[in-house]
């Protein structure tokens, strides 16, 4: 596989690390979040949003909005507190020892005498501290039929790194907002069976910055910083089936989305000549998923429920990101397909408490540590939740939802050139990943 230059580098994770929706700030899988519902959060993600009239529904599963009726409004916000250890696990960099001479003499006139030295810097953590909203609006256009507008935030991204940590080179900081309108219609065919769709647009815009190694001064380090931005378009589909009034089972699906992502890589505090602006850009798809939910009530007081969703992240391949001087990199990814699994329970106490808790388990698409970087330090995860609604009337409820996240440790072992010249100089960053989160969510939702 080719190795990544600290400019290439930059691109490839600073359009794609951001639009992939990296993992370390967020519950997601791989890059992809599934906090869009507080109540949804309560129960670990299980079941969609079968058990409830959730407004969510117009985001997860646009025929679920059939399960309720009236108009509905929802707004939600859920802090996520990730730690991401990062353990140097014997990280190394290789120079020549007559660097200056091969810099400064002719060409060919020198040989480089290569010599390997430990990584100078400490370990950090990566991980931040972030708030995603989200906001749900659903109406009925007649007795069969509804409509549903999403604002949500599907992919954020926060990473962050002291300018002195042992992979600087490879990474510093690493953010993504993202902002998606969904505007949806439900039709129920009959007694037992709804559908539904909707058209999804899709914003993005992000910033990743890292140090640049200075041959000609290794002791204060260079600067780059990544800004991009682009809108992207796609559709969702789904369908419930309703087997008896306490029985039903929905499958959604979400297309992929395609990105030409633009913006622009400045260069600071670096080597003469290569300090500035250029433009950059690269095409990426996003991946689309399908998930199946199941729910059942046992009595007037327990339901059970469950959800799986498959992501097809075996899309992402490969990378090849264009700068404005006409050069181009194709750097390897080889992602695999995820998985993700989750059950819950919830308990009508009474009218006004219904109290919730849930498991899921969460597949990374990383095949390995080859392909694992510090911006998307990315490994399987398990996690459970607890949540509760409390209605104080018939229009108003509100909703509290905490998961504690445990991320499996994964290593990741990634060599880039630190010049120009290939294979003259690389580092290579060998770290153990351990990692936990909490998310805490809290939710009002007003029934017209």
């Amino acid at each position: 596989m080719k190795k990544r230059t600290q400019a290439d580098s930059v691109v490839v994770f600073g359009f794609i690390g951001i639009l992939l929706m990296a993992a370390p700030s967020v519950w997601a899988c791989g890059l992809q979040s599934s906090e869009q519902s507080v109540t949804a959060g309560g129960s670990a993600f299980g079941g969609g949003r079968l058990p409830n009239g959730d407004g969510s529904a117009a985001y997860y599963n646009p025929a679920h909005m059939m399960l309720g009726t009236g108009t509905q409004a929802q707004n939600g916000m859920t802090f996520i507190g990730v730690r991401m250890k990062t353990d140097n696990a014997g990280s190394t960099r290789r120079l020549p020892a007559n660097l200056g001479d091969l810099l400064t003499k002719p060409p060919g006139t020198v040989v480089p005498v290569f010599i390997t030295t430990p990584s100078t810097g400490y370990a950090d953590d990566g991980g931040t501290d972030n708030w995603v909203p989200n906001g749900y609006y659903i109406m009925d256009i007649n007795d069969r039929m509804r409509f549903g507008l999403s604002l949500t935030a599907p992919f954020a991204v926060s990473t962050s790194y002291g300018k002195g940590w042992v992979g600087r080179y490879h990474a510093l900081d690493s953010e993504l907002l993202t902002v998606d309108v969904n505007p949806s219609i439900a039709y129920r065919i009959n007694d037992k069976l709804s559908v539904g769709g909707g058209i999804s647009a899709q914003y993005a815009e992000a910033k990743l910055t890292q140090a640049l190694f200075n041959p000609f001064n290794p002791t204060r380090d260079g600067h780059v910083e990544l800004k991009g931005d682009d809108w992207g378009f796609g559709f969702n589909l789904g369908a419930v089936y309703e087997f008896d009034p306490s029985t039903r089972v929905g499958l959604s699906y979400r297309s992929r989305i395609k990105y030409t992502l633009e913006g622009d890589r400045t260069i600071g505090d670096y080597i003469p000549g290569r300090n500035g602006k250029i433009s950059a850009k690269v095409d990426w798809t996003a991946p689309d998923w399908a998930a199946l939910a199941i729910y059942k009530r046992l009595d007037d007081k327990w339901a059970v429920m469950a959800s799986t969703r498959w992501t097809n992240w075996s899309l992402f391949q490969e990378l090849k990101p264009q700068y404005a001087d006409g050069t181009q990199t194709v750097i390897e990814e080889k992602w695999e397909d995820s998985w993700a699994f989750s059950i819950g329970v919830s308990y009508d106490y009474s009218p006004q408490w219904t109290f919730r808790a849930g498991y899921v388990y969460e597949q990374t698409p990383v095949p390995s540590a080859q392909y694992r970087t510090p911006r998307i330090p990315d490994g399987d995860r398990n996690a459970l939740g607890i949540g509760f609604s409390y209605h104080p009337s018939p229009q108003w409820s509100v909703d509290f939802g905490y998961m504690r996240i445990l991320f499996d440790e994964v290593k990741g072992i990634n060599t880039l050139d630190l010049l120009p010249v290939a294979g003259l100089a690389t580092d290579t960053l060998r770290v153990d990943y351990s990692g936990t989160g909490n998310l805490v969510g809290l939710q009002a939702h007003y029934r017209f």
